[in-house]
């Protein structure tokens, strides 16, 4: 039975530096972003989502009124 003193896990370490190296290798290009671009598609995405949940709001009372009028 192999016992594990002090935590020397030499040969798990050795195949996990070889999986992370092999992650680093990729993500070593930074990627310059800027700030604005993202703020202002945020924007425009919350006008999207008020102008689509007005749209949805009229058309459903507008859907209720027509309901009631054939209705009555």
């Amino acid at each position: 039975m192999y016992k594990n003193y002090l935590h020397n896990n030499r040969l798990n370490n050795i195949s996990e530096i070889k999986k992370k190296s092999s992650l680093t290798n990729h993500s070593k290009s930074k990627i310059t972003v800027d700030i604005n671009k993202l703020l202002n598609r945020v924007k425009i995405e919350k006008k999207n989502d008020t102008k689509k949940q007005i749209i949805n709001f009229s058309l459903i009372v507008f859907g209720l009124i027509f309901v009631t009028f054939i209705i009555s």
